[in-house]
């Protein structure tokens, strides 16, 4: 039936009961006509009030028509606040006034006022004393009146945006804390939904966090109080900042990299081993050192292998501080550790030291090695230290250069420099941090590799590639073979980041450039180049079949070893992982040890965010190859970019440290390490240890750090490396007990 249809029928009822009404006698009602009567009363009122429903509903919202310029009073009429929506539109005139003043009815009412004029509107009764409520311009105010003022019930334009933004990001939350409607993004994935008590908030999990990891040694990616990855950035800062590396994150300069978790000091092996132990940082800025004391690297004055302690910090070589020297209350940011020496940079950008001295790497102006840190004194104007780096590796050898990158973009060295890679332009030994002249507040990045026949790379704030020292193998890749005391430029860029490794003068070297190609110089015996070749290369070359499609654009790499052990990783856009190199124990798993001298892909491993070998193979022997390569895949990009639930991997030389029962030996494609159901894809950063002595001796060692800061270990036990006060070796990962 029809509105019209139903109009007419009501009226047809109500002309017949007035008939009966009106008449008298004969004429007049009946018993039966007064029943009906009744009826028909009962129903026109419903049908009335339906009518009066429909009618509302069939009517637009009230359109309020403003004149300009503006702040002139509109009162608006009690039938018009009785709407459900008031529209204020404007006329066609210009708006120049602030705003525009709306007198409502002194009565209740209820209504949304919807503001499309270009000032903000204010409403008030003429009865209201408090200030009016003001709608902004092109926003929606749902509004109360309790008859003598109005108020907001709602502000439906940002309550529509506060909704809509949460669901636009998967995991988000729409939340009321202390200001408010509000959103709460998705929180860490170390962390679990809870209350401070008040409000709703991410919280890290129960626990001590003087026995929570925040990082493993020599690990490059920071994070803030709040568990977050802090980007880095390349500003210059004359205080220090929480940051470490650099997230690269340019998209005009980098398309093909941006904000896909490259960092660009995280590239080398061999950069998170140490020989014979390791180190964590805590969540509260503690650090406990573990494993072989060797030179005094633990910081231990007992020689302790296994101290398990905060270190102590010493301002002489046998006085504590003065009670006049004001210490201040900072945390460890980094530890690096090699195979003699730790250095620990608090919070501060004060950088302290340990261990072997002998060309003066301990930066305290002498020779001496020592079993305490000692603070490194920098030049009054140098500023506080971002981060630091050497040479030297897992490797006997405590000929090592070390390098800090300063928070304002200068490069300090100091150590040994047989070969001219601190920089300065001569091969003299420096006992004490020393500005590299080449260098002034324009450096991003430093990758450095080669033991005693060290070199370095530095990625400028421009995207160039330099490099210093030495070069027999062509390994700095500026076209010759001879040494480089001082910086020269080897690639004008815009070159993404560089990856070294090397040991025994046998090194090589890998950057990759904007466009997603990757070039190679130095060694290149095993094919480590990975240029189809085995052709040593003093000029940078193509690696040979990756980056030259889309999807097999190179945007992480990874180098390791050394002469009889070396090799490559790559990680393409489209997430596939390719291996070349000397895979004498299987160690790139592509299930079998034949060597490669052009990229592989590495079936059953995809996202790979970090790779670590323990890896120097000194010996030609073949029995003495004990090559062995730990990585960290991922189930998604979006899992490797934000460094989250990875799972451990591990191929090569099947001893204890494949993390498996049984483990074949060589074990030749890439297994999964065991872990707890509760760690199971719960794992943020892999580390490793040991040292290959060419005689017989293994002892690689591995290490996980999970989402909740465990720290897990396996692998053979020597001088307490896996820190269990046990020293005993294991296949199984355990947990550290700090």
């Amino acid at each position: 039936m029809s509105i019209a249809s139903l109009r007419g029928l009501i009226e047809t009822i109500k002309g017949r009961g007035q008939t009966l009404a009106a008449a008298a006698g004969e004429d007049g009602a009946s018993a039966r006509d007064l029943v009906y009567l009744a009826k028909a009363v009962e129903s026109m009122v419903g049908a009335d009030a339906l009518l009066g429903l429909l009618d509302e509903a069939g009517k637009p919202a009230e359109i309020v028509t403003v004149a300009s310029p503006g702040t002139a009073t509109l009162t608006l009429t009690e039938d018009q606040v009785a709407r459900d929506v008031v529209v204020l539109r404007p006329d066609q005139g210009d708006f120049t006034a602030a705003e525009v003043v709306v007198v409502a009815p002194s009565r209740g009412w209820a209504v949304i006022i919807d503001n499309e004029l270009p000032v903000p509107v204010r409403i008030k009764t003429a009865i209201q004393t408090v200030a009016a409520v003001s709608v902004a311009p092109g926003n929606k105010g749902w509004l109360f009146c309790d008859g003598g003022m109005v108020d907001h019930v709602f502000d439906v334009t940002a309550a529509i945006a506060a909704a809509a933004s949460p669901l636009a990001v998967r995991g988000d939350l729409y939340v009321r804390d202390g200001s408010g409607n509000t959103r709460l993004p998705l929180g860490a994935a170390s962390k679990f939904l809870g209350s401070n008590g008040t409000d709703p908030q991410w919280l890290l999990p129960p626990g001590r966090t003087n026995s929570r990891a925040k990082y493993l040694a020599n690990d490059f990616i920071a994070r803030d109080a709040d568990d977050n990855l802090v980007a880095g950035g390349n500003a210059v800062s004359l205080v220090a900042t929480p940051r470490l590396a650099n997230l690269i994150s340019d998209a005009v300069v980098f398309p093909d990299h941006a904000n896909l978790g490259i960092w660009d000091a995280d590239s080398q092996s061999c950069m998170t081993s140490i020989y014979r132990g390791l180190a964590a940082v805590f969540q509260d800025g503690g650090l406990s050192v573990w494993g072989n004391s060797n030179s005094g690297r633990n910081g231990d004055p007992n020689g302790s292998h296994w101290p398990h302690f905060q270190p102590a910090l010493y301002r002489t070589t046998n006085e504590g501080h003065l009670v006049t020297e004001n210490l201040t209350d900072a945390g460890v940011k980094q530890v690096y550790g090699n195979y003699g020496t730790t250095m620990i940079l608090l919070e501060n950008g004060e950088l302290y030291a340990t261990g072997y001295g002998g060309h003066g790497q301990q930066g305290d102006g002498t020779t001496s090695s020592k079993s305490f840190f000692q603070r490194i004194v920098f030049p009054g104007d140098a500023g506080p230290v971002r981060y630091v780096v050497s040479t030297c590796m897992t490797g006997p050898d405590s000929s090592a250069a070390f390098y800090a990158l300063m928070e304002d973009g200068d490069v300090y060295s100091w150590g040994y420099n047989g070969y001219g890679q601190l920089g300065h332009g001569d091969t003299g030994n420096r006992t004490i941090p020393t500005k590299i002249a080449a260098f002034e507040r324009n450096v991003q990045c430093i990758v450095a590799a080669g033991g005693s026949y060290g070199f370095a790379h530095f990625v400028t704030t421009d995207n160039k590639l330099f490099g210093c020292g030495y070069n027999g193998t062509g390994n700095l890749g500026d076209s010759t073979t001879a040494n480089k005391p001082a910086p020269v430029l080897i690639d004008a860029g815009p070159v993404v980041k560089c990856a070294n490794t090397g040991y025994g003068s046998h090194n090589f070297a890998f950057y990759i450039k904007a466009d997603g190609k990757l070039y190679a110089m130095g060694f290149n015996e095993s094919g480590q180049l990975g240029d189809n070749s085995a052709t040593n290369r003093s000029t940078p070359v193509l690696v040979g079949n990756l980056g030259l499609t889309d999807p097999t654009k190179v945007i992480d790499i990874w180098a390791y070893g050394a002469r009889y052990s070396a090799g490559g990783f790559a990680l393409t856009k489209n997430g596939q992982f390719w291996a070349w190199g000397s895979n004498v124990n299987g160690q790139l798993g592509l299930g079998d040890t034949n060597s490669r001298q052009a990229p592989v892909l590495v079936p059953g491993v995809e996202h790979v965010s970090q790779v670590v070998s323990p890896t120097t193979g000194i010996s030609q022997a073949t029995q003495y190859h004990y090559n062995s390569v730990l990585l960290l895949r991922h189930a998604s990009a979006a899992d490797r970019i934000a460094r989250r639930n990875g799972y451990p991997m591990a191929a090569g030389w099947g001893g204890s440290f494949i993390g498996a029962p049984n483990a074949s030996n060589p074990t030749t494609v890439f297994r999964y390490v065991g872990f707890p159901p509760k760690y199971h894809g719960r794992i943020r950063r892999i580390g490793c240890s040991g040292y290959h002595d060419g005689t017989g001796n293994a002892e690689q060692d591995a290490y996980a750090l999970a989402m909740d800061g465990t720290v897990f270990a396996w692998g053979p036990s020597s001088n307490y490396a896996l820190g269990d006060w046990m020293n005993t070796s294991t296949t199984c990962p355990q947990p550290l007990k700090f």
